[in-house]
């Protein structure tokens, strides 16, 4: 059973949820989406086959929610203070929706310790939000409960506020990770001018679109993500599954 686990990052305390067991020398570090907790994944972290852990940066679930930081920078940093709470080694990172970019900010700052990435609809950039369209999110819902529910609002609008567009494509490449990306079929985050994108800098990665999925691409099958990214993670340490 995943149980809760707590590090710290400049004096600000995060959450994350933690599988234990064996890592294989690798554990999946997973940096899910701005409406998501770490809760979300407490039923499927076993699918994965190896010691996983769910990251909450601040502002969301169980993490503090300091004035500051919210910045791309520091929110990578967070996720950093997760992995160094876990493991002094590499890592497999798991993205999915807007926590891919932050993922990424830490990955292309310690790449020695990334074994391979898999990212879950979204592209490897920082985006801005339209006008509005942060306040739509945050008084929505999201699988089912309020989004206030799930993320401190004012910290989420700090968040989007102080957000940058910032491009992570050609130092992504750069790094040639294994790499896996799965899209959804509304192909509205990852447009097929992008997944076009991803073919060219990314030849060797593996592309897969649910077709039946929304955005929340857990839905209708939650573990057909999980079991794609275990069979990348085991592929990348180069042993079957």
């Amino acid at each position: 059973m995943a149980v809760s686990r707590f590090t710290d990052n400049g004096g600000v305390r995060l959450h994350f949820l933690d599988s234990g067991g064996d890592d294989r020398g690798a554990p999946i570090v997973f940096v899910p989406g701005m409406t998501c907790v770490a809760e979300d994944y407490a039923e499927v972290l076993p699918a994965f086959g190896r010691r996983t852990v769910v990251v909450e940066i601040r502002g969301h679930g169980r993490s503090g929610v300091p004035a500051d930081g919210y910045d791309g920078p520091t929110l990578s940093s967070d996720v950093g203070a997760v992995v160094d709470a876990v493991t002094s080694g590499p890592v497999h990172l798991v993205t999915f929706s807007r926590g891919t970019a932050y993922a990424i900010g830490w990955a292309l700052r310690h790449p020695t310790r990334v074994r391979s990435l898999a990212i879950g609809d979204y592209i490897p950039e920082e985006r801005l939000l339209p006008p509005g369209a942060p306040r739509r999110l945050l008084d929505g819902r999201w699988r089912g409960t309020p989004v206030r529910d799930r993320v401190d609002y004012d910290a989420a609008i700090k968040t989007f506020e102080r957000a940058r567009a910032r491009s992570f494509w050609n130092e992504l490449a750069r790094l040639r990770l294994p790499l896996l990306v799965v899209r959804s079929g509304e192909r509205v985050l990852v447009t097929d001018e992008q997944w076009s994108r991803y073919r060219r800098e990314f030849p060797d990665a593996t592309l897969i679109e649910f077709s039946d999925s929304p955005h929340d691409i857990f839905r209708p099958d939650r573990r057909r993500f999980v079991q794609l990214v275990r069979d990348h993670v085991d592929h990348a340490d180069g042993r079957p599954s």
